[in-house]
Parts: C-alpha cells; sequence; structure tokens
C-alpha cells in the first residue's frame, strides 16, 4: 500500500490528470476495504482503533460501514497524519479529494504533529464540505460532521531513550565514533541524513555549503560535511533525478575545495542503521536539516538526544518547512531557498558559544527525553476521552450577562470624556517639571516600555526566546545610569518578567531598583556599603502549593498538545507561556486554559492574567500598582516626610493601568491620615534572601500626609501607544521613552540642586 500511495501522489503531482491515477485510487480503496473487512471482525464497540498515516486515509469510513453490517455501535476510531496535510486546492484539484477527506472526518479524533498541518485540514474541509470549525472546552477544536464533533488535535512523539541509550552502548556505535571522529580530526563535523528525493531539499543545502567555503575559506580545512543520502526505491524517478543532481555537485566541491571537505556515502533503504546513525550523532557538531517539505520523522530529536553527555552540544539546524521545526524550540531556523540566510546561519552555529549551545540544548532535551510514545498515545487518548465526555453532557448554555442601558450611557460618556483630554506627551513640559523640582520619582515598565517589543501576534520563532532574554538599548541604559546617579531621583523599573530576567538586563546600574513578577518582588536600590542586591517581596496571603498542585497538572495537559508552549514558575506566579507557538492556536489553547484553571483554582484567592503570550495565575491582590504605591510612600516618608513633586510613570499594556491609578490614590492620599488609608502588603524575604534588620522599605512609615501640600506636584502618567487608558497622556512607542529619557539625562546634570536645608526651609508642615 506504500508505494501504491507514493506512487500515485507522485503521478498525481507529476501529469495532474486524473486518467493517470484512476488504477492507483482503485487499488487504494481496495487496500483499504480488506483492512476494515478484517479489523471489523477483531474488534469491539468498546474498543479504539488507532489509524496512522495517509495509506488508509478511508479506513475510517469503511470500518464503520463494515462494523453496521455486524453490530449496532461503532466502536472509536482515532486517524493521525505523520506527513504535512496539503493546502485545500490540492484537494480541489483531486476528484478523489472529497472522499479522502470525508474518510478521515469517519473518525473520532484526528491528530497531526503540527498547528499548520490541523489548519489546512479545517480549510480543507470548510471549503471542500462546507464544515465549519468550534473551539471545544479544553482547548480542542471540533469539526460537526454527520451529527457527531470530530476532535481535532495536535501533538508530537518523541524517541524512546531506554533504546537510543542501548544502541548508543552498542560496540559499533562506540567505535563508529571513534572513527569519524579520526577520519575528520582537526573540523567540525556538519552531518545530514536525508531521503534523496526532491522535497529533502539536498541540493539546497550542498549548494549552500559550497557557498559557505567559496565565501569563507578559513572553514576549508576546518569544516566537513557528513551527508549520507536514503535510496528507498519508492520514487524511482526522483531518486534517479536527484541522485544525479547531488553526484554532480558533491563532485564539484571535491573538485574546487579537496577530497576533506565533504564525506558522502549513499545507503540504500529507507533508513540508516541505528548504531550507525548514533555514531554520526554523537560526533557531529552541527545537523543540517534543509527539507522543502517534510513530514515528521525523529532524526533530529535523536541528535538532540544523543548530544546529552557532551560538554558543548550540537546544534540543529532546521527548516522552516519541517515538522521538527515546530517541536524543537533551540534549532536554528532557515529557509532552505535564502542561500545568503542559510550560509549566516551555518557559520553562526559553527562559531556559537559553548554557553549558547548548552542553552539551547537545554530548551530541547526535557521534551525529547520524556515524550516517548507511551506519553503521546496517553495523551491523544485522553483527548479522546474528553470527546466522549463533551458529547454526553453536551453544551451548557452560558448565562447572559444583563446590560444596563443607563450605566451603558454613563460609560459611553467617560469614554468620550477620556479620550478627548487624552493628549500626547510634551517632552518640553516634562524637561521643565524636572528642573524645577527636587524629589523625584520615575516609574517604568519593562518589555514594550523601556525594550522594544515584538507582537505576539506574528509567528517569529525567536532566537532569543529562552536566552538571556531582552535588554534595552544602550543609550537607555546610560541614560538610566545619568538619571540614577543624581541623589535626587528614585528610579524603579517594574516588570511583569522573572527575577532573574530584569536582574541580568539591568542590575548592574548603581542606584537603580528593580520590581519583577508584576511587583510581588522587588529589589531597592543598593544603599551605601552594599555590593550585591537583595530581593524582597509582598506577602498576599496566598497557599502557593496547593495552588501548584491544582494549577500545574493542567496546565501540563495543555502544554503536551501546544508545541513550543511551557510552564514557568515564579515568586508569586505560575504561567503557561505560548509564546514561541503558532499565535492562532497558541490564543485559542490560552482561552481554554482560563477557562477550566477558573473552574478548578475557584476556592483560592487566585485572578488570571493573560497578556503577551502568557496566562499566569496569580493572586487576586497582586498587581504592579501594590508595589508602586509602596515605592512612591517610601520616598515620601524621606527626609521627616518631605513627599514628592515630580512623577513619571510610564507603561505599554494592561497590566500598567494599575501602576497609573496608584499614582493617582497616592496623590489623594497625601493630605489624609494613615489610619484612613489601606496599608501596603507586609514585606517577607524571597527564598535565599534575608529580611534586612533596618531599612526603610521593610517597615512602611505610618504617615501620608506630607509637608509639601503647598508646593505643586507634578504627576506624568503615560501610556506607550494610543489606546484606552487611565493614563493621561501617550507616547506612540518605545523609541518615544528612549528620546524622553536621554533628554531627561542631559538635563539631569543642569538640573536645579538643593541642599536638604534649602529643601527644608521650602517645606510647609
Amino acid at each position: 500500500p506504500q508505494g501504491a500511495s507514493n506512487e500515485g501522489l507522485m503521478e498525481l503531482r507529476s501529469f495532474w490528470d486524473q486518467r493517470h491515477i484512476s488504477k492507483w485510487w482503485e487499488a487504494y480503496n481496495i487496500v483499504n476495504r480488506t483492512f476494515a473487512v478484517e479489523v471489523a471482525q477483531m474488534v469491539h464497540h468498546e474498543d479504539v482503533v488507532w489509524v496512522h498515516d495517509y495509506h488508509l486515509s478511508l479506513l475510517p469510513r469503511i470500518l464503520g460501514e463494515e462494523e453496521k453490517k455486524l453490530r449496532p455501535r461503532v466502536c472509536k476510531k482515532i486517524f493521525y497524519l505523520h506527513i504535512p496535510f496539503p493546502v485545500s486546492m490540492i484537494f480541489k484539484e483531486m476528484e478523489c479529494g472529497e472522499a479522502v477527506l470525508e474518510g478521515i472526518l469517519h473518525a473520532d479524533v484526528v491528530g497531526f504533529h503540527g498547528f499548520t498541518d490541523a489548519r489546512h485540514f479545517l480549510s480543507s474541509s470548510k471549503r471542500i464540505l462546507g464544515l465549519s470549525h468550534e473551539s471545544l472546552e479544553g482547548g480542542l477544536i471540533g469539526v460537526k460532521y454527520k451529527g457527531k464533533t470530530v476532535v481535532v488535535t495536535m501533538s508530537s512523539v518523541s524517541i524512546e531513550p531506554h533504546i537510543v541509550d542501548a544502541a548508543m552502548h552498542l560496540p559499533s556505535s562506540v567505535n563508529g565514533v571513534k572513527e569519524m571522529t579520526t577520519k575528520h580530526a582537526g573540523r567540525m563535523i556538519i552531518a545530514g541524513v536525508d531521503v534523496a528525493q526532491y522535497l529533502s531539499g539536498i541540493g539546497l543545502k550542498l549548494h549552500a555549503y559550497e557557498q559557505l567555503l567559496v565565501d569563507s575559506p578559513s572553514w576549508r580545512e576546518k569544516v566537513v560535511l557528513v551527508q549520507r543520502c536514503l535510496i528507498p526505491g519508492a520514487r524511482r524517478l526522483d531518486e534517479a533525478r536527484t541522485i544525479k543532481e547531488i553526484r554532480m555537485i558533491v563532485k564539484r566541491i571535491r573538485m574546487k575545495f579537496g577530497e576533506g571537505v565533504i564525506d558522502y556515502g549513499e545507503v540504500y533503504g529507507s533508513s540508516m542503521p541505528i548504531d550507525q546513525r548514533l555514531a554520526l550523532w554523537r560526533a557531529s557538531d552541527i545537523l543540517l536539516n534543509t527539507e522543502v517539505r517534510g513530514g515528521f520523522h525523529q532524526w533530529p530529536l535523536e541528535f538532540v538526544y544523543a548530544q546529552k553527555d557532551s560538554n558543548v552540544p550540537g546544534i540543529v539546524i532546521a527548516s522552516e518547512f519541517s515538522a521538527v521545526f515546530g517541536i524543537l524550540n533551540g534549532a536554528l531556523r532557515i529557509c532552505p531557498f535564502d542561500l545568503k540566510h542559510t550560509i549566516a546561519t551555518i557559520d553562526r552555529a559553527l562559531t556559537m558559544s559553548k554557553e549558547e549551545r548548552q542553552g539551547r540544548h537545554i530548551r530541547d532535551i526535557e521534551f525529547v527525553s520524556s515524550s516517548s510514545s507511551d506519553k503521546w498515545i496517553q495523551n491523544v487518548l485522553r483527548d479522546l476521552r474528553d470527546q466522549v465526555l463533551d458529547d454526553q453532557k453536551g453544551k451548557q448554555d452560558e448565562a447572559k450577562k444583563k446590560k444596563d442601558p443607563k450605566l451603558e450611557s454613563v460609560a459611553g460618556y467617560l469614554a468620550n470624556e477620556r479620550e478627548e483630554n487624552f493628549s500626547y506627551l510634551d517632552a518640553g513640559a516634562v524637561i521643565s517639571a524636572y528642573k524645577a523640582t527636587s524629589r523625584r520619582v520615575f516609574i517604568l515598565d519593562f518589555n514594550g516600555t523601556i525594550v522594544i517589543k515584538e507582537a505576539v501576534d506574528s509567528f517569529l520563532k525567536r532566537d532569543s526566546i529562552g536566552s538571556s532574554g531582552d535588554a534595552p538599548p544602550l543609550d537607555v541604559i546610560q541614560s538610566l545610569e545619568k538619571i540614577c546617579s543624581d541623589p535626587q531621583n528614585t528610579v524603579f523599573v517594574v516588570s511583569g518578567d522573572q527575577k532573574e530576567k530584569v536582574e541580568e538586563a539591568l542590575g548592574n546600574i548603581r542606584n537603580l531598583g528593580l520590581a519583577a513578577s508584576n511587583g510581588s518582588c522587588f529589589s531597592p536600590p543598593l544603599i551605601e556599603g552594599e555590593t550585591e542586591r537583595n530581593w524582597l517581596a509582598l506577602n498576599l496571603g496566598v497557599d502557593w502549593d496547593s495552588v501548584k498542585q491544582v494549577a500545574i497538572p493542567i496546565m501540563s495537559k495543555f502544554t503536551a498538545r501546544t508545541n513550543g508552549s511551557f510552564i514557568k514558575v515564579a515568586h508569586s506566579s505560575i504561567g503557561w507561556s505560548y509564546y514561541s507557538c503558532d499565535p492562532e492556536f497558541g490564543s485559542l489553547q490560552a482561552k481554554y486554559l482560563v477557562i477550566e484553571l477558573e473552574r478548578e483554582l475557584e476556592a483560592f484567592d487566585v485572578r488570571f492574567v493573560n497578556l503577551k503570550g502568557i496566562v499566569e495565575v496569580v493572586p487576586r491582590r497582586l498587581h504592579k500598582g501594590i508595589v508602586v504605591k509602596k515605592i512612591l510612600r517610601h520616598v515620601a516618608a524621606q527626609d521627616n516626610n518631605a513627599g514628592l513633586d515630580f512623577i513619571l510613570c510610564m507603561g505599554d499594556d494592561v497590566s500598567d493601568e494599575k501602576m497609573f491609578t496608584s499614582v493617582f490614590s497616592f496623590l489623594s492620599e497625601t493630605d489624609e491620615d494613615y489610619i484612613n488609608v489601606v496599608p501596603s502588603p507586609p514585606v517577607v524575604p524571597v527564598e535565599g534572601y534575608t529580611l534586612p534588620k533596618s531599612h526603610t522599605f521593610v517597615e512602611e512609615v505610618p504617615i501620608v500626609r506630607c509637608r509639601n501640600l503647598n508646593h505643586p506636584t507634578y504627576a506624568f502618567t503615560v501610556a506607550v501607544g494610543k489606546k484606552p487608558s487611565h493614563a493621561t497622556q501617550y507616547v506612540d512607542d518605545a523609541i518615544d521613552v528612549a528620546d524622553l529619557l536621554v533628554k531627561i539625562a542631559k538635563g539631569s546634570a543642569q538640573s536645579r540642586r538643593w541642599s536638604r536645608a534649602n529643601t527644608e526651609e521650602n517645606m510647609f508642615t
């Protein structure tokens, strides 16, 4: 059946004449019905039949027909495709396209390795059969077909670690590593094992390697491409043409640069023995994949696992058209048709530091070593179970909230008023206020405010994800250093990121305060004599151990079916990141993850935040405004409760809105007694740090009435990007923020310097 399927599809691609494939379509039907007749005799209605790949795409439909001849109830069926699913146009032009789709849709669960393939399937179902899809509870996708819901799921399977471990210890594998490294001593090894067919992109790979040697002569004595081409005999015409082209390019490379730059070999058959593969993987520094269009195969995962004990792990370079690219987050991405970028990426991999190689390896090794076929099967069967339960209980209508038209009109009026008074920030006014004041506080968001942020809804598998993290531009760093050096300024960066990322980006700036995890933990500016940062936290009264026991298993379920997602646990939050996922599918999964978390964590005092590619579970009381108000109270209480006269607060997203409202709340309470305001939460040390014996941040001064009430206070709340906001003004983007900080830093040296005596003389009690 495989030969018939492959040859038929190849002939269809070559001629696209329905007369040429009629005999193959007839044979395809016979094979599928033969399977169906035999399987129908063996199964019972409570059984599950799992159909793998395109060879038997008609089996779910024909099996159901055969079962109904024998019994009234039919078994559950799973269909899983391991190759790319074609776009809808292919099925439109195929005479048998509709029959293939209907055969697959008779399964209860249809599975793919990536969302791109699932999207093509859903699009084909809609365009060819007129079927729409819907989102199901738990993050699944459903297609209504013949009165039932067909579940579409995505998950990937890795290698079998115990088998690979055993194979790596075979004498032939161990000796193979020694032979390979000895043969190519002094050279870095780029490995490639591909089927000798056009879609493998071997010709593109060899062209890129040849051009690398032309452009960078220094590599000619330092690198070797070890390429093995498999010749299975399934597509003889394609294989013959491809092999002819490859041999010609290999001969040309050897004539130009010598025998040592390329080690080429051909293997007859559809696979290379595992001991030989593992020997090659372990001896190699790079695995280069240049598929033009490829189904799922495990060799890149095998490569990652084989490098687990290496001090300098190898790097996978994966084509963006390969299925494995959506699975390996540590791989470098290339478009094989972009010759310059491919060459640059190979060069980057060859010169990559040990630390970055290790970091990229860490991103993938956990999935590769812990996602064997048994766990994959359990995940798919769980999706089948969820589909059965969903059919049994049916859809529950959600109660519609009644809206009071009067309230709507008031809200509309207020929104209109706010829009009219929402103006672009006048940088000159900020500079003038800065120069006229002496007790200043800067509150700045991190991502999107002092760091330029990429949009989450653009599908770009960024290489920076999981590495050292983004940092502000150099001019922003220098400006912050200058502003922080002024003793009349208190500067805090308040971020939603983890403290490690924030500290790595900004921790070396003297006199800069940091707050991470949306303000749940913070590091005050270093005081005289301190050399290392100390991290403190706000105690918000949530039992996080109990929350984790409930939340993490739910997030793990969504992680298993969402390639590129991962769980991160911070001091006072549990997050599910889908930033590296396909944006459409990641957003869909996030929506239903929140629904499930809300139901299961109803008893806990927590809330759920879905922002910037991450779903977070946080204490209900936690928001950036809490730490902002604590900062403002702390600075205002210094110098015998001298108060503040300048506040600049800037942020770009919804989480920063609480910073703006906290500024207004602080200003409104400066003429109040402390008993009339809500105290800040208690301060506790972050694990691994100690609580300072004496620090004004630890114990809040029970005074909010300031002595400078008759002096003007300049408060600028600024949204980055024009949008509905509690801020009073806005700038267009992070570039505007950087420009403002540079201007303030230049004016900082000329700002008015007040002595303590002069300050107290001008303050009112």
